[in-house]
């Protein structure tokens, strides 16, 4: 006889389907509640009836509860866990362990409602996985040089709560590596819907890049709801496109050579993993996981200065050898097995 998991989350994104199916292979039948953002008052009521409602069915029928990001919608599920004695895990991905003031950024950067709510959760959930251990513990580099705080554990005055690391993984046979196909130029994605994330996501300094060599394309995807252009005076070389499904991402990626990510803060990157899958050199900034996703298959950097540094990395020959190693790389470390077996041993 199947088990029942519940899982709560705010957007279907690529992981949650993922952890979805892995509960399913694992003989799980999945309930879900979707609490989708709501800032007005009307919708953002609904969504907690909503919650109420579907937990009651769903929590009391549930071996665990299983909650992408901490925020509102965390709330209910983790109190109906309890009334039920179910087991409840909150998984943390990056913006409910930070405070960024700079661009007033993080679950916890003003107190209030929202962010007591969110250290409730944290207090009464069983267990909280991050996806990368700088989630708990904190970045220090992001500390140092961004006056980023970071890791739970910061924002908590109870320090006994169970932390685990259970990194993200990824579909090695879907995001492959193309040998045949020519790859050139350099590539940066994120979803990116307003101006704070042009400067988390260190889109200023990929544009300075692109202005160092001007006879290599430069693509930006993931643009919505903003223009990058009203924003940054974008320089010739530099497309911009849209958000992209899965599909398309994936050829992108097969048709880059490398692949940028010049952000502030992090959790542990979905798309650095999948561009490195499809053969894309990496180049990070050495803040929270990218370090340990790039290791020593693509370039880490520390600020700005280091550009004519990436630039003659991006000059010095790479090819198939150094696509081959950064595919390597994630298929050892962040397989979707490795996913599958750590969520194995903590729900069972």
């Amino acid at each position: 006889m199947k088990k029942n998991a519940t899982i709560v989350y705010t957007i279907k994104r690529s992981f949650v389907k993922s952890d979805i199916s892995i509960l399913e292979a694992l003989e799980y039948n999945v309930f879900q509640i979707q609490s989708r953002p709501k800032k007005t008052f009307i919708p953002f009521i609904v969504n907690r009836i909503k919650e109420k409602i579907k937990s009651i069915f769903f929590v009391s029928r549930s071996k665990i509860v299983i909650i992408w990001f901490n925020d509102y919608h965390a709330f209910i599920p983790i109190i109906f866990s309890k009334l039920f004695l179910k087991k409840s895990v909150i998984i943390v991905g990056g913006y409910d362990a930070i405070v960024d003031k700079e661009n007033r950024h993080g679950l916890f950067f003003k107190k209030g409602i929202r962010s007591t709510l969110a250290k409730i959760n944290y207090s009464l959930a069983n267990e909280i996985w991050v996806v990368h251990k700088s989630l708990d513990i904190g970045c220090s580099y992001a500390r140092e040089k961004f006056n980023i705080i970071s890791g739970i554990r910061s924002f908590l005055v109870n320090k006994k709560i169970v932390i685990k690391e259970i990194s993200t993984g990824y579909d090695t046979r879907f995001w492959d590596y193309d040998n045949n196909n020519q790859k050139i130029g350099v590539l940066t994605a994120a979803y990116f819907s307003d101006e704070r994330v042009i400067n988390i996501k260190g889109l200023n300094i990929f544009n300075e890049l692109a202005s160092l060599l001007p006879d290599v394309p430069f693509t930006i995807v993931g643009e919505s709801k903003i223009q990058i252009d009203n924003f940054i005076n974008l320089n010739p070389n530099v497309n911009v496109i849209g958000v992209q499904t899965r599909t398309q991402m994936k050829q992108l990626y097969q048709n880059t050579k490398f692949y940028f990510q010049g952000s502030r803060l992090e959790g542990l990157p979905n798309s650095v993993c999948e561009a490195m899958l499809c053969g894309c050199i990496p180049i990070g900034s050495r803040v929270f996981g990218i370090p340990d996703i790039i290791g020593n298959t693509g370039l880490l950097f520390d600020t700005e200065k280091d550009l004519v540094q990436i630039k003659n990395f991006i000059l010095s020959g790479l090819g198939e050898k150094e696509s081959k190693q950064a595919r390597k790389r994630i298929i050892s470390k962040f397989n979707i097995s490795k996913r599958i077996e750590k969520i194995k041993e903590n729900i069972d």
